[in-house]
C-alpha cells in the first residue's frame, strides 16, 4: 500500500467521480483508477461500486475512509514537525510533453520522480510545440519536453537542456514498395504522402520547412491531430507515411510497419525546456536534474 493511494481514495469518496479527484491531484483519469483498483485487490474489497452515472463508497470503502484520513492527518502532523510540507500545500509541477512521449520511453522517467517525491505533485499534459511555448510562457506549464530541429527552438527566451539527439525515420507500410528500401533519400520524400499535424501546429511547419528547404514537394495526405494510434492505422494502410525519430520508429516498427531511415541525416532533438528568466529552486530543480540524469544513464 502506497501513502499517495490513501489520499486518492478520499479525493475520489469527497467528489464520487474519478474524473473530478483525477483533476483535484493533478494526475489522469486512468492513473487514478488504476492505483485504486491495484489497492483494492491487494486488500481484496471493493470500496467503491462504480456505473456509468454515479461512483459511491461501499461499507468497506466508508470503514477504510474512516482509518485513511486518521493516516493522512498523521502525516501532515509529523512533516509540519520537520517543517516539510503538507498535503495542502504540496508543490505542484506542471509538464508538457510531446504526443509520442511512451514511445520514447519518458513514461518511467516521469514516473519515477513523483513516485520517489511524495510531497510533490505532478500535472502532466500533452502539448503540441506552439500550445507548450504558449503555456509555458504563461506560467500554464512549468516544464516542456519537446521534440524540434536545433533551429527551431525558442533561444531568446527559453532555457533548454538536450536530452536526446536523433535522426528522423519515415515510418511506413511495409505494403509500399518503399518499406524494401535500407534507406529513403530525402529528395524521395515528396513522392510519398504524409500525415502531419493541424496546419497551425509546430509539427506541420517544421516538416513544411523541410520540404520546401530542399525543394521537395510538400504532398500532404492528412493532417494528423496527435492521436496517435489513428496515425499508426493509416500508416499500416498505406495512406500516408510519417517523420519519427530514431526511438520511436524503434518501438513501432513491426510486421506492418516499417520504419526507414532518411539520407542524409536529418537531426531531431528532444529537450527539456523552461522559462529562462526563471530560477530553479527546490522542487522544480530536482525535476529538472532528474530528467536530465535519466536520460544520461
Amino acid at each position: 500500500m502506497e501513502i499517495r493511494q490513501l489520499y486518492y481514495v478520499l479525493e475520489v469518496a469527497k467528489f464520487n467521480s474519478f474524473s473530478k479527484a483525477a483533476n483535484a491531484q493533478f494526475i489522469t483519469q486512468p492513473a487514478i483508477s488504476q492505483q485504486i483498483n491495484a489497492l483494492e485487490e491487494e486488500l481484496q474489497v471493493r470500496l467503491f461500486k462504480r456505473d456509468t452515472h454515479s461512483v459511491a463508497l461501499t461499507k468497506e470503502g466508508e470503514k477504510f475512509c474512516t482509518y485513511a484520513k486518521d493516516v493522512v492527518e498523521s502525516i501532515d502532523r509529523l512533516m509540519s514537525a520537520f517543517n516539510q510540507s503538507t498535503t495542502k500545500d504540496k508543490t505542484v509541477i506542471k509538464v508538457g510533453i510531446f504526443p509520442f512521449y511512451k514511445a520514447a520511453g519518458l513514461t518511467p522517467v516521469i514516473n519515477s520522480f513523483f513516485a520517489a517525491n511524495h510531497n510533490v505533485i505532478g500535472s502532466i499534459k500533452v502539448e503540441e510545440n506552439y500550445r507548450a511555448y504558449e503555456k509555458l510562457e504563461t506560467g500554464e506549464l512549468d516544464f516542456v519536453i519537446i521534440k524540434s530541429r536545433l533551429e527551431n527552438i525558442q533561444k531568446s527566451w527559453v532555457k533548454y537542456e538536450t536530452l536526446l539527439n536523433e535522426n528522423l525515420n519515415v515510418l511506413i507500410s511495409r505494403k509500399n514498395p518503399y518499406a524494401k528500401k535500407e534507406v529513403i533519400e530525402l529528395s524521395e520524400l515528396g513522392s510519398l504522402s504524409l500525415l502531419t499535424g493541424d496546419q497551425d501546429s509546430h509539427f506541420y511547419s517544421e516538416m513544411k520547412e523541410l520540404y520546401e528547404r530542399n525543394n521537395i514537394e510538400f504532398n500532404v495526405a492528412f493532417l494528423n491531430t496527435g492521436e496517435v494510434d489513428m496515425m499508426l492505422d493509416m500508416v499500416k494502410e498505406d495512406i500516408g507515411i510519417s517523420l519519427v525519430t530514431d526511438s520511436v520508429g524503434k518501438v513501432y516498427e513491426n510486421e506492418e510497419i516499417a520504419a526507414i531511415p532518411i539520407e542524409p541525416k536529418q537531426e531531431m532533438l528532444t529537450y527539456l525546456a523552461y522559462p529562462r528568466k526563471r530560477r530553479l529552486t527546490g522542487a522544480y530543480l530536482a525535476f529538472k536534474n532528474h530528467v536530465i540524469d535519466a536520460y544520461r544513464k
